[in-house]
């Protein structure tokens, strides 16, 4: 099981300033690992309650707030990552679980009952909010991402473009989706670290006039939600 707590800012970009910022940065920092060339693909499978709780706790602006997804980078794998992110302000705390691509068609259809199965104490709690929340998948976000790292303050800097939505379809496993964009002109930007956001980082990001922003990858994906409901 995979835990981690540290600061997330994120910003809006323009395309044109994220190429420039791409450059310097790879200066600096080192590309993440499931980089081949560049840009790699994230999709994730967001769950919420029955009351749409999570979603409404986002849109509201609610200090305390989580959510909960099974994420994946490659339709053929066949493990999953299953994550909990819980947020208080700028602080951001992710758990991470791997299960099996059969687990997660489990979770797909609304059974928690594989996670009993599992031995990390994160399977168990999952199990029962999931379960007494009446938890079922909402929503498949899709975006490429270039992520570069740096290993003092678990430093990670992330820009991701061309995010894309399914709230109709919601087979994570399924490559061809009817999508809906939600991010066209704009790239987000995000930081992430443990303590403090080292100086050079800080002077690079510093010529882009960057403006803080409290953008969701999960909030902006859920037009349907939001438009009909």
């Amino acid at each position: 099981m995979l835990s981690v707590c540290r600061s997330e800012l994120k910003y809006w970009i323009s395309w044109q300033d994220s190429i420039l910022l791409q450059a310097e940065l790879q200066k600096l920092l080192v590309p993440d690992r499931y980089a081949q060339n560049g840009f790699y693909r994230v999709k994730s499978l967001y769950f919420d309650s029955l009351d749409q709780g999570d979603y409404i706790d986002k849109i509201e602006g609610v200090e305390y707030r989580k959510k909960i997804r099974m994420r994946i980078y490659d339709e053929e794998t066949q493990r999953v990552k299953l994550e909990c992110k819980r947020k208080s302000g700028a602080l951001q705390h992710k758990e991470s679980l791997t299960i099996s691509r059969e687990d997660a068609c489990r979770c797909m259809e609304g059974d928690y009952g594989c996670l009993l199965e599992y031995p990390e104490e994160l399977a168990l709690r999952l199990y029962s909010e999931m379960t007494l929340g009446c938890y079922r998948p909402v929503v498949i976000v899709e975006y490429e991402r270039y992520a570069f790292v740096y290993d003092a303050y678990s430093t990670r800097v992330t820009i991701d473009r061309h995010v894309r939505t399914s709230e109709t379809e919601l087979d994570l496993f399924e490559r061809e989706l009817p999508w809906v964009q939600t991010v066209e002109d704009a790239v987000i930007l995000e930081v992430k670290f443990n303590g403090i956001l080292i100086e050079p980082i800080k002077k690079i990001l510093g010529k882009y006039h960057l403006t803080q922003v409290a953008v969701s990858k999960y909030g902006s994906g859920r037009p349907v939600l939001e438009r009909y409901l």
